[in-house]
């Protein structure tokens, strides 16, 4: 009988505490706000921006002329022009002109009046992919227009036929706005046709980078430090000086050469994966180091819930702040010409040492994928949130080098982990990586304040 009537109790006692937390939960999603699925034509666009950045990479990679700077750069306009496409469908956005001086904007009074938003974005991209790649292989020029077209024909059962040739042909028209505005800027426009500049003569002098025998390439872009910026140029960022260059064991400078050449001598399972993960500066090979971060973009995309408009406006964000992050890394490069550690080891510490991949041809001080890295690092976090957990897979079907996915905690651990990739190789000192991780964020930061939608910039959260 006891027993009996502990059983019952208990059976009134969960049956109790069951109608409670009933009750509770339903509280819950009474109160909580209604989760308000998105337009057609958002998914719609949402879908296409994410098809054309795929292209993109594939346009980046196999393109010749697209090494990192000309990359960054090239990201920004190509989603500057998506943005404008789009940006008469979003209320109240921010117009380029407002930060773009000297930008014209499409005439709107050529907007259709049921513009589709899908159309006009397909198009925009479109035609600015024909503008940066006019030297695109056959075979990617050619998947330029099946995309558009498929784009097109998808969208075709949903709308009328004129409004759709009209939209695409407003997207047509907006991205050709940007290019015209893209060839103001006198240095960074058509990049990719003058990598190498054959008349630069670098300074000589002790602790300076020059080509040295076994990697006789000219100077890559030495004077990409004057083209355009959009929101932070050198005038208002300044790398700090590095270290002193000294050549005596025990100085600082020494000792950093000394543990790019330790970390190299045995690069343990983790470290080469690392370094290899983060490569990114094998034309033909692998996206650019800019590229890289428009790839982890995409996929933070792909995986999480963020409204269109966010989408494009951190798109674009992430574009801006790599071509500013170019400008100031390359004009800092070229003011203090450090040499590359291969270089000083080989003189200094051990004759005939290399590092895993061979020394870039440009100095060494700030390191490109720190600053690339930070900049849009701290555009992501603003947008998907500091703790966002994220599995990178940008590599993942390589079979040339280690590109097996990582995870990460954050977007700020990805920049670091990036960062340090550059001294495992064996290309970069310490001090190259850390101001360039602190460039970058500076840089990032100032993209991040800037407000395109009508309630300021405003985080995301799963």
């Amino acid at each position: 009988m006891a027993t009996f009537l502990v059983k019952k109790m208990s059976f009134r006692n969960w049956l109790l505490c069951s109608t409670l937390l009933l009750m509770s939960i339903g509280g819950f999603y009474h109160c909580a706000p209604e989760v308000v699925a998105e337009p057609e034509n958002y998914r719609q666009a949402k879908a296409i921006l994410l098809d054309w950045n795929h292209l993109l990479l594939d346009l980046e990679r196999f393109t010749p002329g697209y090494r990192a700077p000309v990359g960054g750069r090239m990201i920004a306009y190509v989603e500057l022009a998506a943005y404008e496409s789009v940006r008469p469908a979003l209320k109240n956005y921010a117009a380029a002109s407002t930060f773009c001086p000297g930008y014209a904007e499409t005439d709107p009074q050529e907007l259709p009046a049921d513009y589709c938003l899908p159309a006009g974005l397909a198009a925009a991209y479109a035609q600015i992919c024909r503008d940066f790649f006019p030297n695109a292989p056959q075979e990617y020029a050619e998947k330029i227009d099946r995309l558009e077209t498929r784009h097109l024909a998808e969208l075709q059962g949903s709308i009328p036929a004129d409004v759709l040739l009209a939209s695409a042909a407003y997207g047509r028209q907006t991205a050709e706005k940007v290019w015209a505005w893209s060839a103001m800027d006198m240095v960074g426009h058509n990049g990719f046709l003058y990598n190498y500049d054959q008349h630069y003569t670098p300074p000589k002098s002790q602790g300076l980078w020059q080509p040295n025998n076994e990697h006789a390439m000219p100077a890559l872009l030495p004077g990409w430090g004057h083209a355009r910026p959009f929101l932070t140029g050198p005038d208002q960022l300044s790398a700090r000086p590095p270290l002193a260059f000294n050549e005596s064991p025990g100085s600082t400078f020494y000792t950093e050469a000394l543990e790019v050449f330790s970390v190299s001598q045995s690069l343990s399972k983790e470290n080469r994966w690392i370094a290899e993960f983060w490569s990114d500066d094998l034309p033909g090979l692998t996206m650019s180091p800019a590229g890289r971060w428009l790839s982890i973009t995409n996929q933070a995309i792909a995986g999480s819930q963020v409204p269109f408009p966010e989408v494009m406006a951190t798109c674009l964000k992430v574009g801006l702040a790599l071509c500013d992050a170019s400008i100031i890394c390359w004009h800092e490069k070229y003011k203090y010409n450090v040499e590359r550690p291969e270089t000083y080891i080989r003189r200094v510490i051990r004759p005939g040492w290399a590092p895993l991949h061979e020394s870039p041809p440009f100095p060494s001080y700030p390191s490109g994928h720190s600053i690339f890295g930070a900049a849009a690092a701290r555009v992501l976090a603003a947008t998907f949130g500091n703790d966002f957990a994220f599995t990178d897979r940008s590599h993942e079907s390589r079979r040339e080098f280690a590109g097996m996915p990582r995870t990460f905690h954050s977007f700020d651990e990805m920049a670091r982990e990036n960062a340090f990739s550059r001294v495992a190789i064996g290309v970069h000192y310490r001090m190259d990586c850390e101001e360039g991780l602190r460039l970058g964020k500076i840089i990032g930061q100032k993209v991040v304040n800037l407000s395109l939608s009508p309630d300021g910039a405003t985080a995301w959260r799963r």
